[in-house]
C-alpha cells in the first residue's frame, strides 16, 4: 500500500480504520508563523502554521484510536512547541516515552543576537506499553537498544521545496527501530514525503495525507523521481554508524 492523500488530515482520520496503524511518525506545523527562506517567494506560509491552528487534542485522539495496540508516534517538535502540546498529552491517553534527538548539523536560520539551535526534537508517544524496538544494525554489529539520537542535514541535493523538510535518514531510522517489513506507516502531515519515502524503500506500507496542494505535488513527484530515490538507497546500504555519541548513515 502506497497512499498519498491532498487533504486535511482531520477530514481524512474518520477514514481511518481504527487499530490499523503499526507507527505514526509526523513533523506538523509548529504553529510559529514561519516563512521559507528558501523558495523564490520567501513570504509563502506554511498552512496551520499560526498559534492555535491545530486541534491537537483531537488529533492525539484520532491518532491514538488508527494506532495498533503498543505502537509509538513521533512527532517532531521544539521545546516551545512542547510547551503548548504538554497539556493535551497528559490529558490524552497516550504515554509520553522518551524524547528523541535530531542534530541537524548547522544553525539554520533564526535570530542572529542570539546562541544558533543545532538541535530539534521528536517526541515519543505510544499506545500503552510500547513493543521492544527491532533489532537495528549499527557498526556492523545488531543492536536491541539504540540511542535516540540522530545525526545528519539537509543538503542541497536532498533539498526538495520545503522550509522544514526532514531528513530522509533521520526518518528512516526511526522506522528501522519500530517497524518491520509490511507494516503501516502514517504521517497525517506528509510535507514533501521523507516519511513516505522512508518507508518506501524499507518496504514499509505507508500512507502521507498533505492538506497543501503545492508540496502534495512535490511529495508525489519526489516519491517516484527515481534519480532522487538512488541517492537514498545508497544512503541506506551505507549502513549505520555511531558519529560522537548519535546514529547516523555512513555515506
Amino acid at each position: 500500500m502506497e497512499e498519498l492523500i491532498l487533504d486535511n488530515c482531520f477530514n481524512y482520520f474518520e477514514k481511518i480504520k481504527s487499530d490499523s496503524t503499526d507507527l505514526i511518525l509526523t513533523d506538523p506545523p509548529y504553529e510559529i508563523d514561519m516563512r521559507d527562506g528558501h523558495a523564490k517567494n520567501p513570504l509563502k506560509k506554511i498552512i496551520n502554521d499560526s498559534a492555535g491552528s491545530i486541534d491537537w487534542e483531537r488529533f492525539l485522539k484520532e491518532s491514538y484510536r488508527v494506532l495498533k495496540l503498543n505502537k509509538m508516534m513521533f512527532i517532531c517538535c521544539r521545546t516551545d512547541m512542547v510547551m503548548r502540546l504538554s497539556s493535551y498529552i497528559q490529558n490524552s491517553d497516550f504515554l509520553y516515552i522518551h524524547d528523541f534527538v535530531w542534530l541537524k548539523g548547522d544553525m539554520g536560520y533564526g535570530n542572529l543576537n542570539v546562541m544558533g539551535t543545532t538541535h530539534e526534537l521528536l517526541i515519543a508517544l505510544s499506545k500503552e506499553k510500547p513493543e521492544k524496538s527491532k533489532i537495528v544494525v549499527i557498526d556492523g554489529k545488531e543492536k536491541k537498544r539504540t540511542p535516540a539520537i540522530f545525526y545528519g542535514k539537509i543538503t542541497k541535493k536532498e533539498y526538495y521545496g520545503h522550509p522544514t523538510q526532514k531528513p530522509v535518514g533521520l526518518m528512516a531510522y526511526i522506522i528501522m527501530s519500530r517497524t518491520k517489513e509490511g507494516d503501516i506507516v502514517l504521517d497525517p502531515f506528509a510535507g514533501v514525503g521523507s516519511t513516505l519515502i522512508a518507508a518506501k524503500l524499507l518496504n514499509r506500507n505507508f500512507m502521507g495525507i498533505e492538506i497543501d496542494k503545492e508540496f502534495y505535488d512535490l511529495s508525489k513527484k519526489r516519491i517516484t523521481d527515481q534519480d532522487h530515490l538512488n541517492m537514498y538507497i545508497e544512503m541506506l546500504n551505507s549502513g549505520l554508524i555511531r558519529h560522537n555519541g548519535a546514529i547516523k548513515f555512513n555515506n
